[in-house]
C-alpha cells in the first residue's frame, strides 16, 4: 500500500504537471497580482525542468559513478541483476525478445562473465500488480536468461528470483535464495541503473547482504555548455527530470519507512 501510494505521489509530482498547473491557475485567476506572479513563476519552471544541463548535473551529484572492470582484480562469486526496462514489451512471436531502454543492466554482467570476473547471475524481479502505473513485461527475467544462455552464460551459472515486485523485495528475496545456498559464495556485485544504485544498495543491506555495486544504463552524460543545453529547454528534459525526482522521492520514502 505504501509503494502504490508513493508512485501516485511521483506521477502527481511530475515537473511538467507541476508547471502545467501553475500556468492553468494563472491563466484562470482574476487576481492580476497574483496572474503576473503565476506566470514568472511558470516561466522559470518551464526553463528550470526542461533545462538539460541542470538535469544532468543533478544525475551527475546523484548516479553511482561507473565501475571499470580492469579494477575488478578477483571475480565476484554471484552477479545480482535487478530487473526493470530490459526487455521491450513489443509483441512478437515467442522465440523473438526485443531489449529496451535498460538493457546495459545485463549486457555489463555478461560483460564480466565472458571475462571471468563474475561467477554466477542471479536474477531478480517478477511482474509488478501496479498495472496502473508501469507495465512490466511479465517474464522480463525468464526472456534475460534467455538470452543471455543464448549469448554464452551456461545454464548452471544463472539464477532466477521470481517474486520481487520492487527493490526492497529484490533484496529480500535475493538475500533468502543466497543465505538458503551457501555454496553461491559471500561476494556480490549488484548490476541496475546508475541512478536507482542508492536505493537498491540501502536495501540490500537492510535484508543483510554487503554488496559492491557495479552501475548500468547511466543517464548523465558528459558535460556540454552548448546553446541549447543551457538556454533552450526541451521534453527530454522534463522526462529525465521527472525520473530524477521519481528516484529522489523514492529513496527518500524508503528511507522514512525504514526499507533502506
Amino acid at each position: 500500500m505504501f509503494y502504490f501510494l508513493s508512485k501516485v505521489l511521483f506521477y502527481v509530482l511530475m515537473p511538467l504537471s507541476i508547471t502545467l498547473l501553475v500556468l492553468v491557475w494563472a491563466m484562470f485567476t482574476k487576481n492580476i497580482k497574483r496572474k503576473n506572479k503565476l506566470l514568472k513563476i511558470g516561466v522559470i519552471m518551464v526553463f528550470v525542468f526542461g533545462n538539460d544541463f541542470i538535469v544532468n548535473e543533478g544525475f551527475l551529484l546523484w548516479e553511482i559513478p561507473p565501475t571499470s572492470p580492469e579494477n575488478i582484480t578477483e571475480p565476484y562469486d554471484v552477479g545480482i541483476v535487478l530487473t526493470g526496462g530490459m526487455i521491450s514489451n513489443k509483441e512478437g512471436t515467442p522465440q523473438e525478445i526485443f531489449v529496451d531502454k535498460t538493457a546495459d543492466r545485463f549486457i555489463q554482467p555478461l560483460r564480466l562473465y565472458r571475462q571471468g570476473k563474475i561467477k554466477k547471475i542471479l536474477i531478480t524481479g517478477g511482474n509488478t500488480d501496479l498495472t496502473i502505473i508501469r507495465n512490466d513485461v511479465s517474464d522480463e527475467n525468464l526472456k534475460t536468461a534467455q538470452l543471455l544462455e543464448e549469448l554464452g552464460v551456461k545454464k548452471s551459472d544463472l539464477i532466477l528470483e521470481t517474486k520481487a515486485r520492487n527493490t526492497r523485495e529484490n533484496a529480500i528475496y535475493t538475500a533468502e535464495i543466497l543465505q538458503k545456498n551457501p555454496q553461491l559464495g559471500t561476494k556480490y556485485l549488484l548490476f541496475t541503473s546508475a541512478f536507482h544504485q542508492r536505493r537498491s544498495i540501502g536495501c540490500f543491506e537492510k535484508a543483510g547482504l554487503t554488496v559492491t555495486p557495479f552501475s548500468t544504463a547511466f543517464k548523465s552524460k558528459a558535460r556540454t555548455f552548448t546553446f541549447n543545453s543551457l538556454i533552450i529547454p526541451s521534453e527530454a528534459g522534463y522526462y529525465e527530470g521527472y525520473h530524477l525526482i521519481h528516484e529522489i522521492l523514492g529513496y527518500c520514502v524508503y528511507k522514512v519507512l525504514g526499507y533502506c
